[in-house]
């Protein structure tokens, strides 16, 4: 009977603190159509997982190592969109709300950002070690566009697709002393691309298929370069395989939790406290300005969302009488940005 065996290249997880297991559960890993001929090609298959997804290739063993039938030349790319499975993700996660919306994530392994514990990061800051604006790009499809301003006579551009060495270039006479570049992109694989004038760096972006940039929420790519940090390196000098386990770790929103309670059925009540003092005390403080029959109490200082919810907030009125002894947690929907402090809204009826 022959065997066939396989073994990981590599896999790929999502990290959340927002959840109680620490993993994330709300990123689809899809092969763009390049990858998926570049994984048939070489035999490779992938598995996405619950957390994101494994990438195998067949192995042979031979003195108690395992080598990869088909070696991987240098410079071998493998790109994942990634898609949301949750619409409030961005939500309880701390990324930027107000962020282009041209503007993705962009996640490689061609960095060199271990963790604590020993695994390989994929992302830009060696310092949070989490998900930044370091790792926004914007996306673009079939064509780039730049406006240049100068007094000179001629303006020579250039267009480089950093990973795979593609280059590009442009010249253009003055004209009112405005030089419109446009590229046309419409047949150029995707890829980091960064724009030059006269040597100067003027633009970065990364080029995707309009298809996959209809819902992308990223980008993940993998290659095999045979300078990769040891920490990331997958496939050996000598073809054998080492799988690597990379990881991409998101952390939770924290928001001040603002009760706009309203008073309808009953009158009485001229006054309200809220707080929670067991295990870590939470104090809200009433915000000025509230309309006549309603009452606005916000935390004092923001607060971690979680998948687990805080239990004991309490509602009393003026006289100190509980009302209500467990306070919802805010929906994820209603998450704003006021000022300097973001808040999450919770609407109660007394």
């Amino acid at each position: 009977m022959i065997q066939i065996k396989y073994k990981a290249l590599f896999d790929l997880e999502f990290l959340h603190s927002f959840y109680t297991s620490g993993k994330c559960p709300d990123i689809e890993m899809v092969p763009t159509a390049e990858c998926t001929y570049t994984m048939q090609r070489f035999g490779l298959k992938f598995l996405p997982t619950d957390f994101g997804g494994k990438l195998f290739a067949k192995v042979k063993t031979v003195n108690n190592k395992d080598l990869i039938n088909n070696p991987l030349p240098n410079g071998a790319t493998f790109s994942f969109i990634l898609k949301l499975k949750t619409s409030v993700f961005e939500n309880f996660t701390e990324l930027n709300l107000t962020k282009p919306r041209t503007n993705h994530y962009y996640f490689n392994n061609l960095v060199n950002n271990v963790s604590a514990d020993g695994f390989p990061l994929l992302v830009a800051n060696t310092t949070s070690k989490i998900v930044s604006d370091a790792d926004l790009l914007p996306f673009i499809s079939n064509s780039f566009s730049y406006t240049h301003s100068s007094t000179v006579a001629t303006v020579n551009s250039e267009l480089d697709f950093i990973d795979s060495g593609e280059q590009f270039s442009q010249s253009l006479d003055n004209y009112n002393n405005v030089f419109n570049f446009t590229y046309d992109l419409k047949t150029a694989k995707e890829g980091r691309i960064k724009f030059f004038v006269e040597g100067v760096e003027k633009a970065a972006a990364y080029v995707i298929a309009p298809i996959d940039n209809a819902d992308a929420f990223g980008v993940v790519e993998i290659f095999y370069n045979d300078a990769l940090p040891a920490a990331y390196q997958f496939q050996q000098a000598d073809n054998a395989i080492e799988t690597k386990s990379y990881k991409i770790t998101f952390t939770n929103r924290a928001t001040k939790w603002r009760y706009i309670v309203t008073k309808q059925f009953n009158q009485a009540i001229t006054g309200i406290s809220i707080g929670k003092t067991n295990g870590t005390p939470i104090n809200f403080t009433a915000q000025p300005g509230a309309p006549a029959g309603q009452f606005v109490m916000a935390s004092n200082n923001a607060l971690p969302l979680k998948e687990a919810p805080v239990a004991g907030i309490k509602l009393r009125d003026q006289a100190n009488k509980l009302i209500i002894a467990n306070l919802p947690n805010p929906s994820f929907n209603l998450v704003k940005r006021e000022g300097a402090d973001t808040f999450s809204d919770i609407l109660i009826t007394i």
